[in-house]
């Protein structure tokens, strides 16, 4: 039984180390599941985020009355504490909840498969990794 000691030690660290997630792991398409706000939950499949670089953000709409997409390039930036990010447009978005062409957001929950975020007028955005 001590002989398979040794190996207990690295299985376990490798599980851990699975768990390891760092804001690079923002980096990818997220499809937008859910929108919620003062308790009311709207339940969205035509919307994705993808942070396509450390700077880099598109937002993508799936438009259902032409059976086409609407891409939105714009800037992300990260604070030096990793916990929130301010995305940026050109133009001002009609075809979103945006009420101007900026947005702050909390990054409450990033995982390799699932991110949260909570906007600044309080808006929690659920995605999964697509």
């Amino acid at each position: 039984m001590k002989q398979y000691y040794f190996l207990i030690l690295p299985v376990l660290m490798l599980c851990m180390a699975c768990d390891d997630v760092t804001t690079s792991d923002l980096v990818g398409k997220w499809q937008l599941k859910t929108v919620e706000k003062n308790g009311t939950e709207t339940v969205v499949d035509t919307v994705w985020y993808n942070f396509q670089s450390e700077s880099v953000f598109l937002m993508q709409i799936y438009v259902s009355q032409g059976d086409d997409y609407l891409f939105l390039y714009g800037l992300k930036r990260q604070n030096d504490n990793n916990l929130s990010i301010r995305l940026e447009f050109e133009d001002h978005i009609e075809s979103s909840d945006w009420e101007s062409r900026e947005r702050s957001f909390t990054i409450e929950k990033l995982s390799k498969k699932k991110l949260t975020l909570r906007s600044e007028d309080g808006y929690l955005y659920s995605f999964i990794k697509f």
